[in-house]
């Protein structure tokens, strides 16, 4: 079983950016709000709110694996692969064991990831940052880690 630290880290590794691993630069640019051309961490929590926000149809607070359904086939229909089922995403990630992923959870696993992927410390994220982040943790979850 993983830990709730290791669960809310798959949080933000595979909700709040799987268009990196997809789109790379794209997605920086888009959480890059001031066009610094650098993420910071508080646009990086914006972007993953939104992302959340965007899966979370309902407006319960909460992401079902219905949903994350959905929205993988709406990023499915514009080239994204995803390479995990939505419902084993929930599980890895889903801190308190109900089925679902709430914003707490969401928001928790999205600043973890951000201090990952920020490999040299600097509080920002670039480009390359983000896409090597998301992709080593994609390897991993290809493996099965």
């Amino acid at each position: 079983m993983k830990s709730g630290t290791s669960r809310a880290l798959w949080l933000g590794i595979l909700l709040a950016a799987p268009a990196a691993v997809m789109a790379g630069d794209d997605k920086a640019k888009m959480m890059d709000t001031n066009n610094d051309g650098m993420v910071s961490s508080a646009e990086h929590a914006a972007g993953a709110k939104q992302m959340f926000t965007k899966m979370d149809t309902d407006s319960d607070g909460n992401v079902t694996a219905t949903e994350m359904d959905a929205h993988r086939a709406a990023k499915a229909d514009k080239g994204g692969k995803m390479k995990m089922s939505s419902a084993d995403k929930i599980r890895k990630i889903d801190t308190n064991g109900d089925g679902v992923v709430s914003a707490a959870e969401h928001d928790a696993g999205s600043a973890q990831m951000f201090t990952k992927m920020d490999t040299n410390r600097d509080g920002n994220l670039s480009a390359a940052e983000m896409k090597a982040g998301h992709e080593k943790e994609m390897r991993t979850a290809d493996r099965g880690e």
